[in-house]
């Protein structure tokens, strides 16, 4: 099933929210609530509309292997306060994902393609990919290892709103994950999970599991295509947010069991009273704002977000054409409402049907058939597909090709849209044409003489690599054997600076052993804001198992190990990785940087002839001594120093460097 989705954000009621204890100033009082949907926006967390502070937030990762952190298109759930309609403070973010598996089969065609079996939709604008080596879904192929965040659908389809590459490539022996709901009664040794089987041999499933029941599955597969996933553990799971009684709720999802006035989105029920539910249907994306109130979500807001799936098979295609060209035929048609994909019929016989012609699958139009014979007519008819089904057929229509190639004439329908240092430009197809040329210039007026040309392209063609914040402009010419066109008419675009994204892992990180202290260095990352520091005393620190020091600058001078008057041990190796941060997220870390503080130990030599008489090193009144000023008074005997006359050179310069460092 394909499921085509628009973001229309048609908002069909709109009741304001009370917030609790309003004062005189028009102020309000934070209410306690979750909020459940996807990221669009970091820097703090933006779901549902809400800006969320998470500076004293708990982050929970499901996978504890995900250092990557928190990503815009992932559903999350925010635990938290609401301060008004659009900001909150988080006091928990939990993020799970939907299934992580192999890619088995990919079509960027139709926006679709299959991990465990099971049907994930994604919207090539929308979705977020990450860790992938092409644009969007251009990157996607089978056998990747996939992590899939989104909401389900209540034919099982997932539609997707972040797809990451996990490595490494999938292999038999690698675990897989799967969340969904029980779809077949369960035996003793079996389930499914919409058309996966799910082989639960030795493994006894949680009590009051049936068909149903929403759980989380671990296993492996032993093929890239197969059916059957061999579980190695089988939980309980929930769907939905976790509220209490009382509480405000935010949650997007699709609906489904729509009855009445009540309908479930993510595994909560809805109640939406006396709303309006105009656009909502099963299989619509809605977002709900409401309270909890024995289980169920009282709406007081439902704002629809995707056209419903279509119920009724699509029209006949119309207008449709067969123009003869150099041994091919282009034949055209229009749109037809509803519709995700089209197929045409051919045949060299007249009164062709689905029955009796040939069939060309996911097409669209105008579609160029080569390779054909000169002097046979051709007979086509074209039928609209969706989710429901193929419709009838247009009426027939007919082409015969000819011998003899001609010019083809000037591209229509030329256009040009600018993106992030890019711009696409498109056109329909010209009869005739085996080929088009583009001729580009950042000049107005380009023409085949005076633009930079680009051959044997195909639209779209997207053109890379161009300077932010500046207009292109483009003609396209169609190119066969006789020749090429004249030009069409000229169009522009204005190219837009990349989107932000996560730093590159710092380089060149030094780590330098001092007295009771080591010295951390590293060039600027293009992008970061601040840095994170982690580490260790043991090797194989990550953003896990590492310390983490918040912010810090280059160079950094780590010489206490926590708040309070505790240094780093003299003669001790410590072990550092570093992380650059923006808005966006933090980086991947460093490669880990290591270094053995001084064998001399400075607080230790403080504390045994210093202390006594200026105060503990935390608060010593001879803070910023340095060594010489320390000599100086030891070889006078100031104050009875001379006491210390035993002390070597390097001994007075460890006091000195731990007084410089103060606290």
């Amino acid at each position: 099933m394909r499921i085509k989705i628009f973001y229309l954000i048609a908002t069909i009621a709109i009741p304001v929210f009370m917030f609790a204890g309003c004062g005189g100033d028009g102020g309000t009082t934070p209410v306690s609530g979750v909020s459940r949907g996807v990221i669009t926006q970091m820097g703090s967390v933006f779901v549902n509309g809400v800006e969320f502070s998470t500076t004293n937030a708990t982050i929970t990762m499901e996978d504890p292997t995900e250092t990557h952190g928190l990503k815009v298109g992932m559903v999350v759930t925010v635990t938290g306060s609401f301060d008004d309609g659009t900001h909150g403070t988080a006091s928990k973010v939990e993020y799970a994902d939907n299934l992580r598996g192999p890619v088995s089969t990919v079509d960027t065609r139709n926006h679709t393609m299959t991990v465990l079996d099971q049907n994930i939709t994604y919207d090539p604008v929308k979705t977020v990919f990450n860790n992938f080596s092409g644009t969007g879904a251009n990157g996607v192929a089978p056998g990747q290892m996939v992590e899939v965040s989104g909401f389900n659908a209540a034919n099982g389809t997932v539609q997707a709103t972040y797809i990451e590459r996990r490595l490494p490539n999938w292999t038999p022996s690698t675990t897989v994950e799967l969340k969904g709901a029980i779809t077949s009664m369960p035996t003793t040794t079996t389930f499914t999970i919409n058309s996966l089987t799910i082989d639960h041999t030795g493994i006894t499933l949680p009590d009051g599991t049936t068909v149903g029941s929403f759980v989380k599955v671990e296993g492996t597969i032993p093929a890239l295509t197969g059916t059957t996933l061999h579980a190695t553990m089988i939980g309980s799971h929930t769907e939905g947010p976790q509220a209490s009684e009382g509480e405000r709720v935010e949650i997007s999802g699709l609906v489904s069991n729509l009855s009445g006035t009540t309908f479930t989105v993510n595994g909560t029920t809805v109640n939406a009273g006396t709303l309006s539910l105009a656009g909502v249907a099963n299989g619509v994306k809605v977002e709900v704002e409401g309270t909890l109130k024995n289980g169920v979500l009282m709406a007081s807001k439902i704002t629809v977000e995707t056209e419903a799936p279509p119920t009724t098979l699509p029209a006949a295609p119309t207008a449709v054409t067969a123009t003869a060209g150099f041994n091919q035929v282009t034949v055209a048609w229009g749109a037809v409402s509803g519709a995700t994909s089209y197929n045409i019929y051919w045949s060299t016989t007249s009164g062709v049907t689905p029955a009796t012609g040939t069939k060309i699958s996911d097409v669209v139009s105008p579609y160029i058939q080569t390779g054909l014979t000169a002097g046979t007519a051709y007979y086509y008819v074209v039928t609209a597909v969706n989710s429901i089904g193929e419709g009838p057929p247009s009426a027939q229509v007919s082409a015969t090709p000819t011998s003899v190639p001609t010019v083809p004439v000037a591209p229509i329908g030329v256009g040009a849209v600018g993106g992030a240092n890019q711009v696409t430009v498109s056109w329909a197809a010209v009869s005739g044409a085996t080929s088009y040329n583009i001729y580009w210039s950042t000049t107005t007026g380009v023409t085949t003489a005076t633009g930079t040309k680009i051959a044997g392209v195909t639209s779209p063609y997207v053109q890379t690599g161009l300077t932010a914040s500046t207009t292109y402009y483009y003609i396209v010419t169609a190119v066969n054997a006789a020749g090429e066109s004249a030009p069409s008419v000229q169009v522009s675009a204005t190219t837009s600076a990349p989107p932000p994204t996560v730093p590159p892992a710092p380089t060149g990180v030094t780590a330098t052993g001092g007295t009771n202290s080591v010295t951390l260095a590293w060039p600027t990352v293009t992008g970061a804001t601040s840095y994170n520091l982690y580490w260790s005393t043991t090797t194989g620190v990550t953003t896990a198992n590492g310390t983490k020091i918040t912010g810090v600058t280059s160079p950094y001078l780590h010489s206490r190990l926590t708040a309070t008057p505790t240094w780093l041990a003299a003669n001790t190796p410590y072990f550092y990785i570093l992380t650059a941060v923006n808005a966006v997220g933090e980086s991947t870390p460093s490669a880990q940087a290591t270094a053995t503080t001084s064998a001399t130990d400075g607080v230790a030599l403080y504390g045994s002839n210093c202390a006594g008489c200026h105060n503990p090193l935390a608060t010593s009144v001879k803070q910023g001594r340095t060594a010489a000023q320390i000599q100086a008074a030891i070889d006078s005997n100031t104050g009875g120093m001379g006491s210390l006359s035993g002390l070597t050179p390097t001994q007075v310069q460890a006091i000195a460097d731990v007084l410089a460092i103060g606290f």
